[in-house]
């Protein structure tokens, strides 16, 4: 006994016209950002290949400066000509730069003075 019932409402064509454009439109939109998802879908896709890729061959760039690494000569070289070098090695500053900016100092805390009293 399935009996349906139906209720009908009187609308004025311009509004219809107006609901029925924006219902077409909204439909329009759904269906360009659908467009857009899938889109990004294989966009990420690409990436992720792109990622593996690129992973694979640091590894290989890896392996292979191993290998060459392992397969250079290590230098014999006496311990008293290593600590000189080591020594060579040492970072010297250069306090010319900072002397300078000692003496400016000075000078303008001399005017400062002179210009105070």
């Amino acid at each position: 006994m399935d009996t349906e019932e139906a209720l009908y409402v009187s609308i004025s064509p311009k509004i219809y016209r107006t609901n029925k454009s924006n219902i077409l439109m909204g439909q329009a939109d759904l269906l360009a950002v659908l467009k857009k998802l899938y889109a990004l879908k294989v966009l990420s896709r690409q990436k992720q290949d792109l990622k593996k890729r690129l992973h694979k061959l640091f590894i290989s760039v890896i392996y292979n400066i191993n290998l060459i690494q392992n397969k250079m000569p290590t230098p014999i070289v006496p311990q008293n000509i290593q600590r000189e070098n080591i020594k060579d090695t040492t970072i010297k500053r250069d306090f010319s730069k900072y002397n300078d900016i000692e003496e400016e100092l000075k000078l303008i805390q001399v005017k400062l003075r002179e210009l105070n009293s």
